[in-house]
């Protein structure tokens, strides 16, 4: 059985930001011996077709799959509170779409929620249902290892625009730190490149509303050794002890208190070490394909 993963039921828009979570999900189950392809509409009948976050484009898409006979798995990205609740209620979203993805959850082979706590309410309407938390993954660590002293960015932080994101940078820039903000989606070969050149990347919450633990953007910077500053205060989220942790509304003192006394360079290989010992990704998807497929 092949894996085919399509992104057609998005948006164009959402597609950079969901690739990091696709290339992680792709890598593992390579590396347990799958044949995978990624594509955008190619639906496959002998394949199991995987798709990731809500069908936005065709949201009756996965009743149309049951009744054709398609297989598909569906993995969930997001936050979802045990009462239905998308990111803690801050995004406000429309009882349409919560509908949706319940007839998308319903109707899946399986489900594979990116967040622990997501698994509850999405386990209700499908008992196949597992976290799948991301881990090492050999074939996600492509950046050019820049010598630190040519690192030319001192805070970066890549992702969706929003007004508190925007006042956050322009205050660690206010403190003389040379930033690197692009308030929006940026194609992966731009943001890779950024990457390479940042001494801290800062993973930043949208609103004052939002405490989401980006899990594909904390993995993709520990793989390729590129300090994570982590704003949460859920500080025993699992991937807390890898990142420097800011609590709300404290990111601006503690990215300068880190630029200025951390030796940044040695913490990120030493979290690197821990995260390729400790969260080995092939054996974690070998588990969750084990719990919720007959692959």
């Amino acid at each position: 059985m092949s894996i085919n993963i399509l992104y057609g039921n998005l948006h164009p828009h959402l597609w950079e930001p969901i690739s990091d979570a696709i290339r992680f999900v792709r890598g593992a189950l390579m590396a347990n011996g799958l044949a995978v392809r990624v594509g955008t509409n190619q639906l496959d009948m002998k394949s199991l077709n995987l798709f990731f976050d809500r069908f936005f484009v065709e949201p009756d898409l996965p009743l149309v799959l049951k009744v054709g006979g398609a297989r598909y798995g569906f993995v969930c990205t997001e936050s979802v509170m045990p009462d239905g609740t998308w990111n803690f209620g801050a995004e406000g979203d429309k009882q349409d779409n919560l509908t949706a993805f319940d007839l998308a959850v319903r109707n899946a082979e399986f489900v594979w929620c990116l967040l622990e706590h997501s698994v509850e309410y999405c386990r209700k309407l499908n008992p196949r249902t597992a976290f799948l938390p991301f881990g090492y993954v050999e074939s996600m660590e492509t950046l050019v290892d820049t010598p630190w002293a040519a690192r030319d960015i001192d805070a970066l932080l890549c992702g969706l625009p929003s007004e508190r994101r925007d006042r956050v940078m322009d205050q660690i820039a206010d403190l003389g730190f040379r930033i690197c903000h692009p308030g929006r989606s940026v194609p992966m070969p731009v943001r890779d490149a950024l990457m390479e050149r940042a001494r801290l990347s800062l993973s930043v919450q949208k609103t004052d509303r939002h405490d989401i633990v980006s899990v594909a953007r904390i993995s993709h910077s520990l793989v390729n050794r590129v300090p994570i500053l982590l704003e949460t205060a859920d500080i025993d989220n699992r991937f807390a002890k890898y990142c420097l942790v800011s609590e709300p509304g404290k990111v601006v003192e503690t990215a300068a208190h880190h630029l200025r006394e951390t030796d940044l360079e040695a913490w990120a290989q030493a979290r690197y070490d821990e995260f390729k010992t400790e969260m080995p990704m092939a054996s974690i998807m070998r588990d969750v394909l084990d719990a919720t497929t007959d692959l």
